[in-house]
């Protein structure tokens, strides 16, 4: 079937209604197109590429977590959600994608921050996935070495102190849906803040959340001050050194998903 057969499904009308659909986003893991509807609607259709099992993607908890950010209003609605067709239609939303210069400034940061605390206060949908930090860097080094490339993993002192930070943050592991991959492509503004993309959420660690956003758009510490008095609503120093050490987490594991994406 072709995107515009896919969306009719979703809207239970007829093929002729829709415009040609136009493909907004080509990827490793996803084609997505924009099929506009002749009444003023319009929607995205995505098709999954199979080989994203190297990325550490769960559909099934994917779907779950589209669910409910799309009831809360933080995502957009679901229309038609279907993994074993490698398949999802949503609604598409009418705002403004977010620049990185939308993402560094302090207004915008002030946003994000009570938007995060929103989102990391949500109940957990049933079905979402955890997201185990020492996982996902054990799942990926395994990959790598797998495939000889272990040098792709960096060096034993490295690796070791991926070990403990990954280790000590989970010792105070506070579990909350998180999207884990705040970038501002990610984010659309029509006054509100909504998010897109959100294959790689699961109930993990807000802070990677925040450690997202600052790796992202290279906060300074100014701004990661800024970012966390929004989130917390309070100047905590010790939050701040936790920041920290989850952004060199969070640079380490995605160095690590660029490794695995080239190879597959």
């Amino acid at each position: 079937m072709e995107p515009a057969e896919f969306a009719a499904e979703a809207l239970q009308i007829r093929r002729s209604a829709l415009a040609t659909p136009r493909r907004i986003k080509s990827g490793l893991t996803n084609e997505s197109w924009l099929v506009e509807v002749d009444d003023g609607r319009a929607v995205v259709v995505r098709l999954s590429n199979p080989k994203q099992r190297e990325l550490q993607i769960n559909r099934a908890s994917e779907t779950a977590i589209l669910l409910a950010v799309g009831a809360a209003d933080i995502g957009a609605p679901v229309l038609l959600c279907d993994p074993e067709r490698h398949l999802l239609v949503t609604q598409y939303l009418r705002g403004r994608i977010w620049s990185p210069r939308d993402a560094r400034q302090s207004e915008n940061i002030q946003r994000m921050g009570k938007f995060l605390r929103a989102l990391h206060v949500m109940p957990p949908p049933d079905g979402a996935q955890p997201t185990d930090l020492r996982l996902v860097i054990g799942n990926y080094w395994n990959t790598l070495m797998a495939r000889g490339l272990s040098s792709h993993t960096g060096s034993a002192e490295t690796r070791e102190r991926a070990r403990q930070i990954a280790a000590e943050i989970s010792a105070d592991f506070g579990a909350c849906l998180c999207h884990n991959d705040i970038h501002h492509l990610n984010v659309i503004d029509d006054g509100k803040l909504r998010l897109i993309d959100w294959e790689y959420a699961g109930i993990g660690d807000p802070y990677f959340d925040l450690a997202s956003l600052c790796c992202y758009h290279t906060y300074s510490d100014g701004l990661r001050r800024e970012l966390l008095a929004a989130y917390l609503g309070a100047d905590r120093p010790a939050a701040l050194e936790r920041l920290h050490r989850m952004c060199w987490l969070f640079d380490y594991i995605r160095e690590l998903w660029f490794a695995v994406r080239e190879m597959a």
